[in-house]
């Protein structure tokens, strides 16, 4: 504790000694600084007081000393202003808190009859000046604990501004105490412009649920226009009674949404974790990327297992919008009576057999994040006039409801099916494809990339010998074969099936071709009976080494220029190249 922080405090306490007393008055600090001072030493405040003077014995002592004649006093002898000192004598109080020197009280005589003052009553000064140094000792430490809640109080209103949720403190007559800033910014006014107004002009709603404690949704004017938010209020209690109340107040879905990412969980998916280097994997992956931050709808094409899904995570978790929820619908998997409301939501009764309280639909959900719809070929021609409006208007209505929820989020689409022909067969609305397929992306299946088998055949069967905790298996090289060979129709999802149910029969290390499945042994059987191959080594890598070439004919072309570029990606000659397409007569 430091008698500057209370200087104002001290200063005051000398001039009404003064006062009383008629003498004058200095106040030190343990390092005998002058705190406040009377008469002709109140120039010297902030200054210390002289080398080796009586203070200074005072604070080694922590006891009082009245000192007599300071020029001739032995208690004097090494000052530094010995014999030159104006004073007559003087009385010297330590100023202790629980044994601890705080500072000094000194009473000053600058003339005999202030002398003769100090030395008559100096038995009842000294009285005085134990309680005057109490009272300093109280000040500081109710400095000190104004301070300390200060601090704390700043502390947990930084803490509460950062909070994602809106804070509203109001005492028990509903006049509102504290706002914080996710507040301000919800209703869009100055916090102090509601400091001491009645909770109840803001959200007439409450009164009829103000003692209860549960979440509600309510209707907001904020700027002439109806919001909703999801509203609760906690009781602050101290020995039993009510003294104030918090309140919480969300955006509406916001809390909904948090826990629902929460459960959602396991959304982690970057680019990273889409295996692939194929030419063609790489060229989807890229193209991803570039379009990750847009907010442009996305239209994922692929057949069935190719992993749709995993690159629309991937997009969202490299979009500015991984903070919020990613919401994914099956438009196949809900029957048609029940999509509509699981999309929009519903109001409470909106229909027989609704919830009274209502429901949050997927887009509301997905509000600030991104909504995924899989098989987006499947969503029924009724509803598909209802999405298009939400990407025009960024708005909708609750089936039941009368009031538009404005929402922003970032629409993905996928689907196995041919969009185009489905719109020629009347099955799907022309302006809504060209709405959807802003940005399209075309993933190509298992068997157009068999480059990458290797790498996720390799990859599941770690994964499936460390999930299901047994040792370490590898394939035999008729497997590999085999895997090259066979055409996925399920692609990828087929592959990891395959790959889970070959680690839980094969017992030994080593998997070989015998444990396929029936239907991929049936496949390589046919395939070797009708193209004539052998299981020779030199068969398996010509045939291999064709299918490479081919593939990369297809995805680059057949020019000059297209060649060139698929030796450099290949690291062999021009010419090399050249006599290997002449081979396998693909020139």
């Amino acid at each position: 504790m430091n008698l500057f922080s209370i200087q104002e405090s001290v200063q005051g306490v000398a001039e009404a000694i003064s006062t009383v007393l008629n003498v004058d008055v200095t106040i030190v600090d343990k390092n005998l600084n002058r705190v406040a001072a009377t008469g002709m030493y109140k120039d010297l405040i902030g200054k210390r007081l002289p080398k080796n003077c009586s203070f200074e014995l005072i604070c080694k002592k922590k006891e009082p000393e009245f000192i007599d004649m300071p020029n001739t006093s032995e208690k004097c002898s090494r000052c530094s202003l010995k014999g030159n000192c104006t004073e007559m004598a003087t009385i010297g109080y330590p100023i202790m808190n629980n044994g601890d020197l705080l500072g000094v009280i000194g009473l000053i005589a600058f003339n005999m009859e202030q002398k003769r003052k100090i030395q008559q009553d100096y038995d009842s000064l000294i009285v005085f000046l134990n309680k005057l140094g109490d009272l300093l000792v109280g000040n500081l430490k109710y400095d000190k604990t104004i301070t300390a809640l200060t601090i704390q109080s700043e502390e947990i209103k930084m803490i509460v501004d950062e909070l994602e949720n809106g804070i509203i403190c109001i005492d028990n007559e509903g006049k509102i105490k504290f706002i914080n800033s996710k507040v301000e910014k919800f209703l869009k006014v100055n916090g102090y412009t509601l400091i001491n107004k009645s909770i109840y002009e803001i959200i007439p709603e409450l009164k009829s649920d103000s003692k209860t404690q549960r979440a509600i949704e309510t209707k907001i004017t904020v700027n002439g226009e109806r919001k909703s938010f999801i509203v609760k209020m906690n009781p602050v209690m101290l020995r039993k009674k009510k003294v104030s109340n918090i309140m919480e107040i969300h955006k509406t879905s916001s809390m909904v949404m948090s826990a629902y990412k929460l459960i959602e969980g396991g959304s982690n998916i970057t680019f990273e974790h889409i295996i692939g280097n194929s030419p063609k994997m790489l060229e989807v992956k890229n193209v991803a990327k570039k379009i990750a931050t847009s907010k442009s709808t996305v239209l994922i094409n692929g057949e069935s297992g190719t992993g749709k899904e995993l690159f629309a995570r991937a997009i969202h978790n490299a979009s500015g919008r991984d903070n919020y929820p990613f919401i994914a619908i099956n438009c196949a998997s809900i029957p048609d009576n029940l999509l509509e409301s699981e999309l929009f939501g519903y109001e409470g009764g909106a229909f027989t057999g609704a919830s009274k309280d209502g429901q949050l639909g997927k887009l509301e959900l997905a509000n600030g994040g991104t909504l995924f719809l899989d098989e987006i070929g499947d969503l029924p021609l009724h509803l598909q006039p209802k999405l298009l409006r939400v990407l025009q208007d960024e708005a909708f209505m609750r089936v039941g409801g009368k009031e538009l929820i404005s929402v922003d989020f970032r629409l993905i689409t996928a689907t196995n099916r041919d969009l185009k022909q489905m719109i020629r067969d009347g099955k799907f609305r022309e302006d809504l494809y060209y709405r959807l397929n802003v940005i399209p992306i075309d993933i190509p299946p298992l068997r157009e990339r068999i480059e990458d088998i290797n790498r996720l055949s390799q990859h599941f069967l770690n994964k499936y010998c460390d999930k299901l905790e047994v040792f370490q298996k590898y394939f035999s090289e008729d497997v590999k074969e085999a895997l090259y060979k066979y055409n996925w129709p399920g692609n990828v999802r087929e592959l990891e099936n395959v790959v889970e149910y070959l680690v839980n029969i094969v017992k030994g290390e080593s998997i070989n071709f015998e444990s396929l499945p029936y239907a991929i042994k049936s496949y390589i059987k046919d395939y070797s009976h009708k193209s004539g191959n052998s299981h020779r080594l030199k068969d398996i890598l010509n045939n291999y080494e064709r299918e490479i070439l081919k593939l990369y004919l297809d995805t680059y072309g057949n020019t000059t220029k297209d060649k060139i570029k698929i030796s450099s990606i290949l690291g062999i000659n021009l010419s090399t190249l050249y006599r290997k397409l002449s081979k396998h007569n693909l020139q």
